[in-house]
């Protein structure tokens, strides 16, 4: 049992589960726009492991004292795995063509100024009051849904934003959560959504989030009564993950279950979407 408690929690606090939550999201992409490109999902899946580690390392000092003292007790398992990723995302990196690349740069850019300051004084743009949030979500809805299309040439898909905009909906919808919990410790200066109009306003605005990214289906011509049900249901189980959401909860409610609704949305669209 105790080894079984292990694993899980290096799977979570690894950033591995985060990454398959990343590579279901574009598998998603794949299935709405019919791509085949297994080695892209691959690359964004390995590149997800190797950048959130990194987030964590530059922020070691800053993050929760909970997480610090474990990344320190399990450093040589995480050096094994940032080796693994950084080999997949060279990999796989090869196999990409130049137009990807030229579309993940502005949201490779943001993530690197995520954490690395952009003037000797300045802390990164996370630190940029309530930017952290829209950072976020722009860079994730950017290489889950952007950058699939762009490497795969799709390049006359006139709705292609449509999908962006409720893709970034959910990213804020999902990220808010993690808000709260960290409400405690975030510096007051991140100016978060909870730390700006309370955890109870929080809720209603990630909630509200994810009724517009239901509302989009009804602007997306191709949205079927499969995609429509599978789309409220996702809404539903979002909304009620979200409203149960505290700061008093244990850290595997929102890095676990929180970070299952993208691996839910997928497996689901596997089952009952052609």
């Amino acid at each position: 049992m105790r080894l079984l408690k292990q694993f899980f929690e290096f799977y979570v606090f690894g950033n591995i589960h985060v990454a398959l939550a990343a590579y279901c999201l574009t598998k998603i992409t794949f299935l709405i726009f019919d791509i085949q490109n297994h080695s892209l999902a691959l690359f964004v899946f390995f590149s997800t492991i190797l950048s959130y580690n990194l987030i964590r390392f530059f922020q070691l000092d800053k993050i929760n004292s909970t997480i610090a003292v474990w990344i320190k007790g399990n450093t040589k398992g995480l050096l094994v795995l940032n080796v693994l990723a950084l080999a997949g995302v060279l990999y796989y990196a090869f196999q990409l063509r130049i137009e990807g690349f030229m579309a993940i740069l502005p949201f490779f850019i943001a993530t690197v100024f995520y954490v690395l300051p952009l003037k000797n004084k300045a802390s990164g743009l996370r630190h940029i009051p309530g930017l952290k949030l829209f950072l976020i979500a722009f860079a994730w809805a950017g290489i889950t849904l952007y950058f699939p299309i762009q490497e795969a040439g799709l390049l006359d898909v006139s709705n292609q934003w449509i999908y962006f905009m409720q893709r970034f909906l959910f990213i804020v919808a999902i990220t808010i959560p993690f808000d709260i919990r960290d409400a405690q410790f975030d510096l007051p200066d991140l100016a978060t959504i909870p730390q700006v109009f309370g955890i109870k306003n929080a809720k209603i605005i990630a909630v509200a989030a994810m009724i517009l990214f239901l509302g989009i289906d009804y602007f997306i011509l191709e949205v079927n009564s499969n995609v429509f049900l599978m789309d409220a249901v996702l809404t539903f189980l979002s909304a009620l993950l979200i409203m149960f959401t505290s700061a008093r909860r244990k850290r595997f409610y929102t890095a676990f279950w929180v970070e299952t609704l993208p691996i839910f949305w997928y497996i689901w669209m596997l089952l009952f979407v052609e």
